[in-house]
């Protein structure tokens, strides 16, 4: 792998989220040539590549990785994470991927293992927003005393679960399902913010997916509920779904000893949060979602995806990395576990 002095040589995988967000990202940095992009059609990758002004369009991931990249990004379904980004690790290329990272620990963790000496990153994107920033801030800081607990509720509508379109966003055996599409994002933040889960409890519900679902296939979690206990005595709860018609909430209630933070989303952009800090005597202090146009997520995504391209430049350790992924599907394993059996999981 040889670095132009100047500009890293990315290649962008996936013809949905890596188009529309990966690649226009990416094509912003003056430090950054997307050379090419790849999907399972060559049909439709060439043609995304002639619209995006992309040199190159490739039906298969091997073919892009021939052009000698030094970076690469994967918007991937799970069960075709690991072929990706084992094909790029035997190119010594440094990845950013989408989460959640493969089918399951074994596979993130093996991934993990393999990924020393690179540059390997998750998107993780809400830790990049300004309200959760903040929050950490609080956490880290002690301005508020300590957490005592944290409750998030996250209920929407996806267009598969309203349009019964079957997808593997919506098929357990390709580890779909609102677990892995929000619940991999709570986990990752919970730790981040709180530290390690030491035991969790769960359950889970399939009832929406059961009415769509081909013959012979089996419904991915369509709600989720989840508690996840800490060494200090501090709980973090949660209700996420993405079968609620009508329905579009994301709320965090965070308890401090000397307050509440409530950052909440009533929009359908995930990343457009108000933040507000009530203390006991004091007037409510507010502050108002970023006001921007077009999606939330590209300014999220441009933060971490900057990031990522400093440190590959470097050879750099970045976090989130492979490892907080094998982390995340370690946890996302053991809700799996708990609601099956029906008992607290000890993660110690």
């Amino acid at each position: 792998m040889t670095y132009n002095a100047t500009r890293l040589r990315v290649g962008v995988v996936g013809l949905g989220f890596g188009a529309s967000v990966h690649a226009p990202v990416l094509k912003s940095f003056p430090d950054v040539e997307v050379v090419g992009i790849a999907g399972r059609s060559l049909h439709k990758a060439c043609h995304t590549a002639s619209l995006l002004s992309i040199p190159h369009g490739f039906g298969s991931i091997s073919d892009l990785l021939n052009l000698g990249l030094d970076a690469i990004t994967l918007a991937l379904p799970p069960d075709q994470v690991a072929s990706a980004v084992n094909q790029s690790l035997s190119r010594r290329v440094h990845i950013l991927c989408e989460k959640p990272l493969g089918t399951d620990y074994l596979v993130s963790s093996s991934l993990a293992h393999a990924s020393q000496g690179l540059t390997c990153a998750v998107n993780f994107f809400f830790a990049e927003l300004k309200p959760f920033i903040y929050l950490k801030h609080l956490v880290d800081s002690g301005s508020l005393g300590l957490v005592r607990h944290i409750n998030v509720l996250w209920l929407t509508e996806s267009w598969v679960q309203r349009s019964h379109q079957w997808s593997w966003k919506s098929d357990a055996d390709v580890n779909g399902g609102v677990l892995s599409l929000f619940g991999s994002h709570l986990l990752y933040l919970s730790e981040w913010l709180l530290g390690p889960v030491v035991s969790l409890s769960s359950q889970m519900s399939t009832s929406s997916g059961i009415s769509f679902a081909p013959p012979g296939s089996r419904p991915a979690e369509d709600h989720v509920y989840f508690r996840l206990n800490y060494g200090n005595g501090v709980f973090f709860s949660s209700t996420i779904g993405n079968a609620n018609p009508g329905l579009s909430v994301h709320r965090w209630h965070v308890v401090f000893d000397g307050g509440t933070a409530i950052l909440e989303n009533n929009s359908s952009d995930y990343a457009k949060f108000s933040f507000t800090l009530q203390r006991p005597g004091l007037p409510p202090e507010y502050w108002p979602p970023v006001d921007q146009d077009g999606d939330g997520r590209f300014p999220a995504f441009r933060s971490l995806a900057r990031r990522f391209i400093n440190s590959a430049r470097h050879h750099q350790f970045m976090t989130p990395d492979f490892h907080a992924g094998a982390r995340v599907q370690q946890l996302d394993s053991a809700i799996r576990a708990s609601s099956l059996s029906r008992r607290e999981i000890c993660l110690e």
